[in-house]
């Protein structure tokens, strides 16, 4: 028992370390404050935006895989739906004055998560570089500028 548990540990330790080299070599995103909008509903779900990013960058690495490319690609879509959603449900129960312009945002990135989609189920599997450049604008712009202007009307309203 005691073995089995050292054994545990010490496995335990050199994933660690190896998740931590993978992600430095991949360049993969990590989560900080900058990320942060302080409600954690959505910094929950920012989370797992920044996890597809990084399933895209090894994608990237793995050759531009078709079947990775779609799959994470249908998954971009799915998560957009399900967060943008919930993220405007919010908005409309709090009147928040910039919700027509915030939710054009959102329709903007399903369309164009869709248009990439038809592209690489065309056969196009060069365009992830593309993709990826889009990915982290959004993380920028969006999510770390657009998403910062609902915070006081959220926590004013509760969500915390």
């Amino acid at each position: 028992s005691d073995v089995c548990s050292s054994d545990l540990k010490e496995l335990s330790v050199i994933l660690q370390t190896y998740s931590v080299t993978l992600r430095l070599v991949l360049k993969m995103i990590e989560w900080n404050g900058e990320h942060s909008v302080g409600i954690s509903v959505i910094d929950e779900k920012h989370k797992e935006f920044i996890d597809i990013i990084n399933k895209v960058i090894v994608a990237k690495q793995h050759d531009n895989n078709p079947e990775k490319i779609e799959e994470v690609l249908r998954e971009i879509i799915d998560y957009a739906w399900n967060h943008f959603r919930d993220e405007e449900s919010y908005m409309v129960e709090f009147c928040y004055p910039e919700y027509q312009y915030h939710k054009e945002e959102h329709l903007d990135f399903v369309h164009r998560a869709n248009s990439y989609f038809k592209i690489v189920t065309s056969g196009n599997y060069q365009i992830l570089n593309e993709i990826l450049e889009y990915l982290k604008r959004w993380l920028v712009n969006h999510i770390q500028g657009t998403d910062q202007k609902y915070v006081e009307c959220f926590r004013k309203n509760g969500l915390k």
